[in-house]
């Protein structure tokens, strides 16, 4: 008799941010086509809405102390897996990184195949961080990050356990080659931008940087309209279909970026997406993503569309990197019209040239995968 394999995942799943959803979305690909006999449960802030997406079980979680389900969910799979995206990190009034690694370390103490997949690795200056890190890190059965910054991160904190570099789990739902015969012609240029809320991230403490990045990128989105007649594009990755997130808003990020544009009224400020799909088929057709989030990028270089980033954090840089485009990551404090508009119109004089090095750059970056593909399988066999 054939008996499913049971599986628990743990990440940011269920808060309405894109980015997550598209991981999660790819791990569950990646996982089903390694393995047929599967029986997943996801971890959720709203179980409702991540069972509907994805077609899992979902049970409650929030990032605090374990409490009696939580355990019992542990109890009930054979297999737990932390990931992905930036869970190791510290913030500027606790340890995002604790939070993250209890579960994993609870899933240890229980026995469980415990695997770590498509991490990044954020600021550690936390003591207790520091010491937790490798503390649970060296006894998972597989650990993966998404760049190689954060291999050497997890390294240079005494992480002994062979880590991995895998391409970023969003990948997965994309297409593997791209065609850029079909791209369209002759027709206005269209263009995104993702704005984030900072939320003092890291070395952004700095309320002044941000305004100023702000300000900037207003008048960049204005310069696009009167140089290239673009139509402009507002993405939020997280937000809500009706109300605000209380304190990660994209939606409510634009609309303060926006008091500082002359042509407000002009752009197309996108109030959330609905599917993933529907996100995507709309990058598909730009020609040009200018980006904070980070799956904004991904997502775009994914499709085969040129990005600019602007680098709020290690891992939008440690992307850019692995697909050969760190010259077009911008940290914020250096992000402003005289630099960015000469590598626009770069972009748009030679797209299809450009083009062809993002898509070489992914394809490079995908073959990151296909060298764990192995292990993973024999981990969960």
């Amino acid at each position: 008799m054939n008996t499913k394999k049971s599986i628990l995942i743990c990440g940011y799943y269920g808060s309405y941010n894109l980015g997550d959803e598209a991981m999660l979305a790819g791990m569950l690909k990646l996982l089903r086509e390694l393995q047929n006999n599967l029986q997943i449960t996801v971890f959720s802030r709203d179980t409702q809405d991540t069972t509907a997406r994805h077609s899992v079980r979902a049970v409650h979680y929030r990032n605090s102390q374990l409490k009696i389900k939580h355990n019992i969910a542990l109890l009930q799979n054979q297999f737990f897996i932390l990931g992905g995206g930036d869970l190791l990190r510290d913030g500027v009034d606790q340890s995002i990184a604790q939070g993250w690694l209890r579960p994993l370390q609870q899933a240890i103490r229980l026995r469980r195949r415990t695997l770590v997949l498509g991490i990044s690795v954020g600021e550690i200056w936390r003591k207790e961080t520091q010491d937790m890190i490798p503390q649970v890190l060296n006894r998972v059965d597989l650990l993966t990050v998404r760049d190689a910054d954060s291999k050497s991160k997890l390294e240079k904190l005494g992480v002994r356990k062979s880590i991995h570099i895998i391409s970023d789990l969003a990948l997965q739902i994309l297409p593997e080659t791209i065609s850029l015969l079909n791209q369209p012609v002759e027709q206005p240029v269209q263009i995104g931008i993702s704005i984030r809320p900072l939320n003092l991230r890291g070395r952004y403490t700095d309320t002044g940087i941000y305004l100023r990045y702000q300000q900037e990128m207003a008048a960049i989105a204005d310069l696009l309209v009167e140089q290239y007649e673009a139509t402009v594009h507002f993405l939020p990755f997280q937000a809500l279909k009706s109300g605000y997130h209380s304190s990660n808003d994209d939606y409510v990020a634009t609309l303060e970026l926006l008091r500082y544009s002359r042509y407000s009224n002009h752009f197309v400020v996108h109030r959330s997406f609905e599917s993933l799909h529907t996100l995507n088929q709309l990058i598909s057709e730009l020609d040009l993503v200018i980006g904070m989030r980070l799956h904004s990028l991904i997502l775009a270089a994914g499709l085969g569309v040129p990005v600019i980033a602007a680098e709020y954090d290690s891992k939008v840089r440690g992307f850019m990197e692995e697909i050969g485009q760190a010259q077009h990551s911008i940290p914020l404090e250096y992000f402003e019209r005289r630099q960015i508009l000469p590598i626009i119109d770069i972009i748009l004089s030679n797209p299809l040239m450009v083009r062809k090095d993002v898509e070489a750059g992914i394809q490079n970056y995908r073959q990151r995968l296909l060298g764990i593909q192995q292990t993973l399988r024999q981990v969960l066999a």
